[in-house]
């Protein structure tokens, strides 16, 4: 969890200094402070039954490593060739390491995509100034980091084999559109969804979990309307505490607006601005939901771990406990809406976009398959685990 929290804590610092016009050197002095502060702290508190000992199985863990390894040999050898990667992505990290600014001549331009939230292309700069080159082939890496600490994130909190699952699914190791081996950012989208519903399970630090909100604003446009859904979640976890959440997620909604105002916009869709039209276009409703939910039974993708999280999910909304089908339907609806109130043609964006969308709820539902089956302790409730006892 904590290089996930660091690979967000130093982009999301970046932004906000960014914002304030704080030399970009400073900046990253700042966020290394940051990191260090965090790290310590990170280790001497560590996530509910952090001090628990229980037996590690080695088949999931070997299952686990063979992705991992495969992805890590990719991206030293082949180079990245996913089209957003290259043209939107890792082109505004190599202007961030040449300009050193967020506001610099390039994001005043007519580059497309030019209000995308800058967390994960300040995390590449970083690689680009410390290797001293704008080559991708280095600033790649920090995916396939992204990746590998998420799966152990999910290894740690939810079970090796959830890990091993996870790592084989073909949509976020091989897929050419959104893998670890691309240049998206939907899998730290994923990852720090997955870290703030963590935090909501243990319920233990009401300010972690307003970091991982911040995170999500600032890493995809789709970032901010999830943190809405996590937070809300949150009043009823944290109830009054929740308001600690909120500092973070404050200051990253204002850097982000505040750096939008004098950004100029190009190709962007604002969904906000069309939402009061979603009335108009319910005839597009059904459409969207049929065409979206074909998307679960994707083999290729998927494999079959669509099917097995809609019935997990469904399986704990008839036992009442509704975070994590909560969670999920919030985020699905929030996607589905998004569709039906969109410009561009809908079977086509849902066809490029809704595999993607999925990999954003994977750490909810993964929790939620969880709950039906083996696992170790998460949070305050224990899991039972069977064959293989906490002691």
């Amino acid at each position: 969890m904590i290089v996930l929290f660091v690979i967000g804590l130093t982009g999301a610092t970046m932004f906000v200094l960014g914002v304030l016009h704080v030399p970009f050197g400073v900046s990253v002095a700042v966020a290394g402070l940051a990191c260090v502060a965090w790290g310590t702290h990170f280790s001497r508190s560590g996530p509910a039954g952090a001090g628990a000992r229980f037996r590690v199985p080695k088949l999931p863990v070997v299952l686990a490593a063979i992705p991992l390894l495969a992805i890590a040999f990719t991206a030293a050898t082949v180079p990245l060739n996913d089209f957003d990667g290259r043209a939107f992505w890792l082109l505004k990290a190599k202007a961030l390491a040449t300009e050193r600014a967020i506001d610099g001549p390039f994001f005043h331009g007519q580059e497309p995509r030019n209000q995308y939230p800058l967390l994960m292309p300040l995390d590449a700069s970083l690689l680009m100034i410390a290797t001293g080159t704008p080559d991708d082939r280095y600033a790649r890496w920090l995916y396939v980091l992204t990746f590998a600490a998420f799966v152990l994130l999910i290894g740690r909190r939810l079970g090796p084999w959830y890990a091993a699952i996870l790592a084989w699914l073909p949509q976020f190791a091989f897929v050419s559109e959104g893998s670890a081996l691309s240049g998206y950012s939907d899998i730290a989208v994923a990852a720090f969804v997955a870290g703030g519903f963590i935090e909501l399970i243990d319920a233990r630090s009401p300010i972690r979990f307003g970091f991982w909100l911040s995170f999500l604003v600032l890493t995809k446009n789709e970032g901010l309307p999830i943190a809405v859904i996590l937070f809300i979640a949150g009043a009823f976890v944290f109830r009054r505490r929740v308001a600690l959440s909120a500092i973070p997620l404050v200051v990253a909604v204002a850097a982000l607006f505040t750096w939008r105002s004098g950004i100029p916009k190009t190709d962007e869709e604002n969904y906000i601005a069309l939402l009061p039209s979603l009335p108009t276009h319910l005839d597009r409703l059904p459409s969207a939901i049929v065409e979206s939910a074909k998307h679960l039974f994707y083999v290729a993708n998927w494999g079959l771990f669509w099917i097995a999280a809609v019935i997990a999910l469904t399986l704990l909304a008839w036992r009442r406990e509704w975070l994590a089908p909560a969670v999920v339907a919030s985020m699905a609806a929030l996607y589905i809406g998004a569709y039906v109130v969109t410009q561009w043609a809908m079977p086509e964006l849902i066809a490029v976009s809704a595999d993607r969308l999925l990999m954003q709820m994977i750490g909810p539902a993964l929790y939620a398959i969880s709950r039906c089956g083996p696992s170790v302790p998460v949070g305050p409730h224990k899991i039972d685990v069977t064959r293989r006892d906490v002691h």
